[in-house]
């Protein structure tokens, strides 16, 4: 047995319709998914593209780097702290940048 019970007609203009699934083929989801998302007032979103996680997971490694060479720059008396400091808001900046543009 259907979870789903209630059915609802909907008629759309061609304008309208080439909107919907213009945003469906946007989020990646099906139809009913999408239109369901839209009644429960959730927001829908395109889905990043396929090389998105692994920006993210290429940009935290270089966080992960810019950190470690920061450690050793501070415990050799290498660098001074300004720098470093520099160093990391940079990278903290391209982080938020590429999480929130993407």
């Amino acid at each position: 047995m259907r979870k789903r019970e209630h059915v609802i007609p909907l008629r759309l203009n061609k304008k309208e319709m080439a909107y919907l699934e213009k945003q469906v083929a946007m989020s990646r989801m099906p139809r009913e998914e999408y239109l369901r998302a839209l009644v429960m007032g959730g927001e829908v979103r395109a889905r990043p593209c396929t090389h998105h996680a692994d920006l993210l997971r290429k940009v935290a490694g270089l966080c992960n780097n810019v950190n470690q060479l920061a450690h050793v720059a501070n415990r050799t008396g290498q660098t001074s702290q300004q720098s470093v400091e520099e160093m990391t808001r940079l990278v903290r900046a391209v982080w938020r940048a590429v999480k929130e543009q993407w």
